[in-house]
């Protein structure tokens, strides 16, 4: 009994749209991460220059982490309840990331610009 293949295995190929998926995922996040870092450096500035002035800082501070971490939240529970549509990870990234994406960088636009 022959256990060998007759011919090498050939490798398996990844589809394209799992490619495209995944570039759009990574684009996407990268856009987002940027403009939130851009909002976070001028929420820092406004902050140190608070508490320069004799504001207290820690309120703002920690308004600005409550509504991060109901972003995170949402996003979160929108990536988990996108599992019931059958989509594969990257396809879940991909629509979390455009779902997250429109609101840094509208508010870091308007700081560039105004």
């Amino acid at each position: 009994m022959n256990t060998y293949p007759m011919s090498p295995a050939l490798p398996v190929r990844p589809s394209r749209r799992k490619g495209f998926t995944e570039t759009l995922a990574v684009v996407l996040w990268a856009i987002t991460a940027q403009a939130l870092g851009l909002c976070l450096v001028v929420i820092a500035m406004i902050a140190v220059w608070g508490a320069a002035a004799g504001a207290p800082a820690g309120e703002f501070l920690l308004q600005v982490a409550g509504v991060l971490a109901a972003a995170a939240l949402l996003l979160a529970a929108a990536y988990q309840g996108l599992r019931l549509f059958g989509l594969t990870a990257p396809t879940r990234s991909a629509i979390v990331a455009a779902l997250a994406c429109p609101g840094p960088v509208g508010l870091a636009l308007y700081l560039y610009a105004g």
